[in-house]
């Protein structure tokens, strides 16, 4: 009987150390003196949250050039050309870099012009009927000789239009003779060689400005916004670049990983690096929340749960104290204090044995030492510490 409620005594005292323990006692598993606690110091700094994925890099807007027509966006089945052209020169190639403007093919204009030219006399002509119709006109006297001069008159307006037409027309097919290009850019194809004819998409252009297009998911997509910055990472050029977030789908593309729900997000590049090519890996980072100059310290200092946060701070005396504190943006790794310690209050963020592997994990409370439910937004469960 008494080794009984010896039993019960031990389960009784071991039971209110661990209660002692969870709410910012003694470490749990030993004495103050057996702990080394690990510290940091709060301190004014910057607190960033960000959002990673990876993608490929495509250029804005693809052209497709051709004779007789003018340039058009590509959406991937989109031909450009009209009508069968002679070429006569070609000023681009693969890969060349081209300006808004720069001619890069010419086609032989012999017809149009000898056209052009029958045409300008048919308008010449018909100016001059128009003007000998107007002149009879007012010379007209009598209803019925009136009438008829005003038929002629009218007649002579009609031919002058059609001949102006002829001639406009001629001079536009002229002009869309010569390729020039509609924007900064690159050329990526060229399906053309002078002294042969031309029926179709003659050259396509990519333009010199890039995007990168990646998939968000879902429990991430909430916290972005257009205009956001970024930060794209291109290991094949050996490049950081900046943008911004241009577009977000407003439906998910699908799942990915298993039963993940992801969202395409749009990146547009600034200040893009020459040697960058369509169709490269790029790794994105976008920031979606910030504070600067603000009291930090490490998220793993916390403990408790939105609304109810706490730290242990180390005394004089080397004993840590639970002290509530108030927080702002909270990430993986930095916490915003916004009341409750002032910079230079040194913070407990785990123990000696964080360091040699004996810490586990749980679901009970904010991660720092003492259990761990993650802060909402904040991946990942908690670390149970001493």
């Amino acid at each position: 009987m008494k080794l009984k409620v010896f039993v019960i005594l031990v389960l009784v005292v071991a039971g209110g150390a661990a209660v002692f323990v969870s709410l910012g006692g003694l470490p749990a598993g030993g004495s103050t003196d057996a702990a080394t606690y690990l510290t940091a110091t709060a301190a004014t700094g910057d607190v960033t949250d960000e959002v990673a994925a990876t993608g490929t890099i495509a250029s804005t807007s693809t052209y497709v050039l051709g004779f007789g027509t003018a340039p058009r966006l590509s959406d991937g089945t989109a031909t450009a050309g009209s009508g069968t052209w002679l070429v006569d020169t070609v000023d681009a190639a693969v890969g060349q870099a081209v300006k808004k403007g720069d001619v890069l093919a010419t086609a032989s204009t012999d017809d149009l012009q000898a056209q052009l030219r029958i045409a300008g006399v048919s308008l010449a002509a018909a100016r001059i009927g128009v003007s000998q119709a107007r002149d009879a006109l007012a010379d007209a006297s009598g209803t019925d000789i009136v009438r008829q001069a005003k038929v002629a008159y009218y007649n002579a307006m009609n031919g002058r239009r059609q001949a102006e037409s002829t001639v406009a027309d001629l001079e536009a097919q002229i002009a869309l003779a010569t390729i020039t290009a509609p924007i900064d850019g690159a050329v990526t194809a060229v399906a053309i060689v002078p002294g042969l004819e031309s029926t179709g998409t003659a050259i396509t252009l990519a333009a010199s400005t890039y995007e990168v297009t990646a998939d968000v998911v879902e429990s991430d997509i909430s916290a972005m916004t257009i205009g956001q910055e970024a930060t794209i990472t291109v290991d094949a050029i050996d490049a950081v670049i900046g943008g911004t977030v241009a577009a977000i789908a407003p439906a998910a593309s699908g799942t990915s990983g298993g039963d993940v729900v992801s969202f395409p997000v749009t990146v547009a590049l600034t200040g893009a690096p020459s040697a960058l090519r369509a169709g490269m890996t790029a790794d994105i980072t976008i920031v979606t929340a910030s504070a600067t100059d603000v009291l930090t310290i490490p998220s793993t200092a916390l403990r408790g749960t939105a609304g109810s946060y706490r730290v242990q701070v180390m005394g004089a005396d080397g004993t840590p104290t639970a002290r509530p504190v108030e927080v702002g943006l909270v990430t993986d790794t930095t916490a915003e204090i916004t009341g409750g310690l002032a910079a230079g209050d040194v913070v407990v963020t785990g123990t000696s044995a964080d360091r040699t592997g004996t810490t586990t994990t749980g679901t009970g409370d904010r991660g720092g030492f003492g259990g761990g439910v993650a802060v909402p937004g904040v991946g990942g469960p908690g670390v149970i510490r001493p």
